[in-house]
């Protein structure tokens, strides 16, 4: 992406999480090729404020899940203190432009980020640790809820899957 923009001469500076912000005013034409380029790779060029920030919710929900532990603070605070706004404006715009809940959004991504942490061969009651849930029975019924299989089905059937490919 910074190549695409050194190449167009765009000014831009690095943020947190991987965005980018264009410094200086950019004409219509350029900024056009700019988005076409991106869009090869898989990259879309988000052009007005709220799409931006819904993204940047997004980053930061990604970020936290990520994290070894997620943060002992009630995920409203902490998503109001990351992105500086207030946690009913940042709810209501991502409902409004999502169709969903930043708390579907979060559930989903502790989904996510428990199969990864499965296939590390971490237990469920290590993960419901990590992840903040009250119980191993409360994540694996948001599991099936989510994904249709429970954990130990899902385990079950990554590691055929790899056994599978192992014999090919």
């Amino acid at each position: 992406m910074q190549e695409q923009l050194t190449n167009l001469g765009i000014s831009y500076e690095l943020q947190d999480l991987g965005e980018i912000v264009i410094t200086k005013p950019v004409p219509e034409s350029v900024f056009s090729e700019l988005q076409e380029n991106l869009k090869r790779y898989g990259i879309d060029v988000l052009n007005d404020q709220k799409s931006q920030l819904i993204q940047r919710i997004k980053n930061t929900i990604i970020e936290m899940v990520e994290q070894d532990k997620l943060p002992a603070s009630k995920i409203s605070y902490y998503l109001s203190e990351k992105l500086h706004m207030n946690y009913s404006y940042l709810s209501n715009l991502f409902s409004e432009y999502t169709s969903s809940s930043i708390e579907n959004y979060i559930i989903l991504q502790k989904i996510e980020r428990t199969k990864k942490l499965l296939l590390q061969e971490l237990s469920l009651t290590e993960i419901s640790y990590m992840l903040n849930y009250s119980s191993v029975a409360h994540l694996s019924g948001q599991f099936k809820k989510t994904t249709g299989l429970s954990p130990s089905v899902f385990k079950k059937i990554i590691d055929g899957r790899k056994k599978q490919l192992a014999t090919n």
